[in-house]
């Protein structure tokens, strides 16, 4: 399995995508925790620390964005080369730009292809930046 062992934290308001991102991550062997609005994302990285990688919804509620999130997280130095990936439904081509300008180490469109997501986790985890909006590659 790809990920075995990977420890995932995953910023994601949605319910729904919170199940499926579990689902795949723990079929994968990865080891999983979740930030729900992005409010507490630092401390409850730092509990769940050490960290692989990042999955960070562009889009989270009460008027926080996941390039918000991400300016923080780079802020503490135990998360400052932790690679950090956008899985979201924004229009990729403002998305990725801005993603990849911000240091961002890929995106990943909404909704995930389920059979893909763990490759391209992987992949992203080997130092290989990934741009998929949707469809197409990047």
């Amino acid at each position: 399995m790809p990920l075995t062992d990977k420890r995932i934290f995953v910023v994601e308001d949605n319910l729904e995508n919170r199940i499926i991102f579990q689902f795949i991550l723990l079929q994968e062997g990865a080891k999983v925790e979740f930030d729900r609005w992005g409010r507490d994302t630092i401390r409850r990285l730092q509990t769940f620390a050490p960290v692989d990688i990042i999955l960070l919804d562009l889009m989270l509620g009460a008027g926080i964005t996941g390039f918000q999130i991400y300016d923080e997280i780079r802020k503490v130095s135990d998360f400052a080369k932790t690679p950090v990936v956008a899985v979201s439904a924004t229009d990729p081509a403002t998305a990725i730009p801005k993603a990849k300008m911000k240091g961002f180490s890929g995106f990943i469109a909404k909704p995930v292809n389920e059979s893909n997501f763990a490759g391209q986790l992987e992949k992203i985890l080997g130092g290989e930046p990934l741009w998929y909006s949707g469809g197409r590659w990047g």
